[in-house]
């Protein structure tokens, strides 16, 4: 992680170490950044627990005090425009969560905040020892790399100890339509938009003549890769108006029980839809028209959407990471 722009102090004292390596060898320069004036916003747009919706509040999150051991887990990948899904666990009730951005974002030894300001505060309606957080991301991340820290608070208010969860950005694409996928286990699912002439999006036809483009593919194939995200975009001035449909394809469980899934539909000019869910099962190695419907949405404005010429020009042998689907193509 480069920074621009730091105190003058730390400046100082940099630089006089680089000097003092320089003369011993040959050393990379400290190069300033743009982290000050960074808030937990900035990189998380939202935070919600269930149905609980995060508050962002002013200044540093409450010090720990000898409240509930909790775990965080989540995929370490996020991607512009996405989601992640953090479940928290813990080894007594809680009714807060408290997460911010912490200091391993700075590339520094320093575990405090780290320059980027703000928290978020989750109240629950009831006691839990265990449940999701559901984390969106802007359409631009300012960080290739961030840690956020989580903690619980008892009844009581007791605040227990953070914990982290280091994760690295995938830039992906944006644009009038962006439409995310992300699930929690090294499954391989797939996500699939059908545009407003009826042209599908998906793994084995990447591309669509109005525009349409998935510009990522997760764990294709199981050949687990971690990033566990996927993305399909129209660019700006190139989404069609018209209704476009959005499913899930469970491809393969890849040996794992059960998956979870959230899907995040930017659509410029609407307020973003977030849906999820999950599959169980071994998967059904599904190609064209395959997966689970999970939403649909409309465009007023926009050309007029066009089909590739024989479209889609996919046919049941699709090829998945060198395999072919045993799955017929379905009209």
């Amino acid at each position: 992680m480069r920074l621009r722009r730091v105190s003058a102090a730390v400046l100082i004292t940099a630089s006089s170490l680089l000097i003092a390596c320089d003369r011993q060898s040959s050393v990379s320069t400290l190069t300033p950044s743009s982290i000050q004036g960074l808030s937990v916003q900035d990189i998380a747009t939202s935070a919600s627990a269930a149905d609980s919706p995060g508050l962002r509040r002013d200044g540093s999150a409450p010090a720990s005090s000898g409240g509930p051991v909790i775990t965080a887990t989540g995929n370490q990948s996020v991607i512009n425009g996405g989601t992640l899904l953090v479940t928290v666990r813990a080894d007594s009730p809680f009714t807060v969560i408290y997460m911010f951005i912490g200091g391993k974002t700075l590339g520094l030894s320093s575990e405090s905040a780290g320059g980027i300001g703000g928290y978020y505060e989750m109240r629950l309606p009831s006691a839990q020892t265990s449940i999701p957080v559901l984390l969106t991301f802007p359409q631009s991340i300012p960080l290739s790399e961030f840690e956020l820290l989580f903690a619980a608070a008892n009844p009581s208010g007791s605040v227990g100890s953070y914990v982290g969860l280091t994760t690295r950005t995938t830039s992906v694409g944006t644009g009038d339509v962006q439409v995310t996928l992300s699930w929690d286990t090294d499954s391989d699912t797939d996500l699939h938009v059908v545009d407003p002439a009826g042209e599908e999006v998906f793994y084995a036809h990447r591309r669509s003549a109005s525009g349409g483009e998935l510009d990522l593919d997760s764990n294709a194939g199981c050949a687990i890769d971690g990033v566990r995200n996927e993305n399909i975009t129209w660019p700006v001035g190139h989404a069609p108006r018209g209704q476009y449909t959005v499913r899930v394809d469970y491809w393969s469980a890849c040996g794992v029980a059960q998956t979870n899934f959230t899907v995040r539909i930017n659509n410029a000019g609407s307020a973003p839809q977030i849906v999820t869910g999950t599959f169980t099962g071994a998967g059904d190695v599904g190609g064209l028209g395959s997966g689970r419907t999970v939403a649909t949405f409309e465009r007023q404005s926009g050309p007029t959407a066009t089909r590739s010429s024989g479209s889609p020009n996919v046919d049941p042998g699709v090829w998945k990471n060198g395999k072919t689907s045993q799955t017929p193509v379905k009209d």
